[in-house]
């Protein structure tokens, strides 16, 4: 190999295992043995964001009193109507239809997705969520949000880094102890050299050579599959040496795993989901497969936390209005809604058919709600409150939870939004705290300046 493609493909290792961002991973040492247990009791936590700002009253909608009043009165023309939601339980609330059910599905079909979960107390809805004070700036509001640092973006780390830096007793990495999934690591993870970030796992691996990751062509004298020649790069025993080999070690770790889905004559070799799981073709989807794949496989092994983005939630027009029954009507949120909730059922059903479920959190929210009332463009513009939800066995689920401040107008904040009555932080910090081991006094190096509720919060997981 020429001296200077060795030396860039050397620098591209090198600034992997530095970065540790982006597209960059890092490792432990990947060959490690599992140390002690999990201070989390051998649990995982996943995060999914919703960016672009999800509107939380279009996903839980008032069905019937006195906010289903003032939600008529307020959303006009966006306001789904009563006969078109899939109520929950006997509550003056209700799903939008493309929570359990397809485009062609009637409220009365038998439920599907997040509505199924929910009925089977396995999916919690928290109302009324968000920062202390709004911030209508996607950036900003995302940057804060994943933080962990509400009116701040100059942290020098996110939340699950800083979580992951208190923790103690956590086993020794396969691989990494956190996942990113995205074109970029997530804000949450920042800060944390060991994240490991890619969009797809089938994309883990350097494209830095003449010839393919994987492919092996006896034919040709001399030609090996590129990954062959990382290792070798890293026989020294510098500090940044020994990264490297992990790193390359932990490639093809990686490499020995199918990631493509089954195919009884295109890929038999490939993921099979369990208990009939069926993922949607979407991003999303695919992350939340490769995952699932992760955690049947050895390199669950000091797995703690993954990190994963759904977007397009910013509907300022066309926001789109449901006709369940109708296949393939006009509906740009229910596109976005079933996408979301078919993949969270179909993680589920994946996970429960080898019981991991016991052991996986899954928490989805969002940088801020969306206006009560509509714009001109049959959209909503920036709000304030929101919906979040958990998903898993050790959810307290089948439950709405938080307190929900209202919608006539004394109630709005400034008279326009959904008022906030529960700090997104108290319900990241129950999930830390009730799931994932953090002992309570080690809250605000998680989450600084804020003062954790043990009493009279939500309590949404189960300890």
């Amino acid at each position: 190999m020429k001296t200077n493609r060795r030396n860039f493909i050397k620098g591209c290792c090198a600034g992997a295992v530095a970065a540790g961002a982006g597209s960059a991973f890092a490792f432990f040492d990947p060959t490690g043995v599992a140390g002690s247990k999990s201070a989390a009791t051998g649990d995982v936590l996943v995060m999914i964001f919703l960016r672009g700002a999800m509107d939380g009253l279009h996903m839980v909608v008032p069905y019937a009193g006195s906010d289903r009043v003032s939600y008529d009165n307020i959303r006009g023309s966006l306001a789904i109507p009563a006969s078109r939601l899939r109520r929950i339980g006997s509550s003056n609330w209700a799903w939008h239809p493309r929570a359990g059910g397809a485009t062609g599905d009637a409220v009365t079909s038998t439920p599907k997705w997040m509505q199924k979960l929910y009925n089977a107390n396995r999916l919690a809805v928290v109302h009324a969520t968000g920062m202390p004070t709004p911030n209508r700036s996607h950036f900003e509001a995302q940057a804060m949000t994943e933080l962990g640092t509400p009116g701040q973006t100059n942290a020098s780390n996110g939340w699950l880094a800083r979580y992951l830096q208190q923790v103690t007793g956590v086993p020794t990495p396969v691989i990494a102890p956190a996942f990113g999934f995205g074109s970029n690591l997530q804000t949450s993870l920042i800060g944390l050299d060991e994240a490991v970030g890619f969009s797809d796992a089938e994309q883990f691996r350097i494209d830095g050579f003449d010839w393919s990751w994987d492919d092996d062509d006896s034919g040709i004298a001399g030609y090996q599959p590129a990954h062959t020649h990382l290792l070798p790069l890293w026989s020294g025993v510098s500090s940044l040496e020994r990264a490297g080999h992990d790193a390359a070690d932990a490639l093809g770790f990686m490499r020995t795993i199918n990631f493509g889905l089954y195919h009884a004559s295109n890929n038999p070799g490939g993921y099979q989901p369990g208990g009939g799981a069926i993922y949607p073709d979407i991003e999303l989807g695919v992350q939340l497969r490769n995952l699932a794949q992760m955690l049947k496989s050895p390199i669950k092994t000091g797995l703690v936390a993954a990190a994963l983005d759904h977007g397009f939630w910013d509907t300022h027009e066309s926001q789109g209005m449901p006709d369940p029954g109708v296949p393939n009507h006009w509906d740009p949120y229910g596109n976005l809604l079933e996408d979301l909730a078919s993949a969270l059922d179909a993680f589920y059903t994946d996970l429960q058919a080898v019981g991991l479920m016991d052991k996986v959190t899954v928490i989805v929210q969002s940088e801020f709600g969306r206006r009560v009332l509509p714009n001109g463009s049959n959209g909503t513009d920036h709000g304030y409150g929101n919906v979040m939800l958990a998903m898993g066995n050790k959810v307290n689920g089948g439950q709405l939870h938080g307190s929900f401040p209202g919608l006539d107008d004394w109630s709005l904040y400034e008279g326009q939004d959904l008022a906030v009555t529960t700090d997104f932080r108290q319900i990241l910090s129950e999930a830390l705290v009730d799931r994932m081991g953090l002992p309570i006094s080690s809250i605000p190096q998680v989450f600084p300046g804020f003062s954790y509720a043990t009493s009279g919060a939500p309590n949404v997981f189960a300890v």
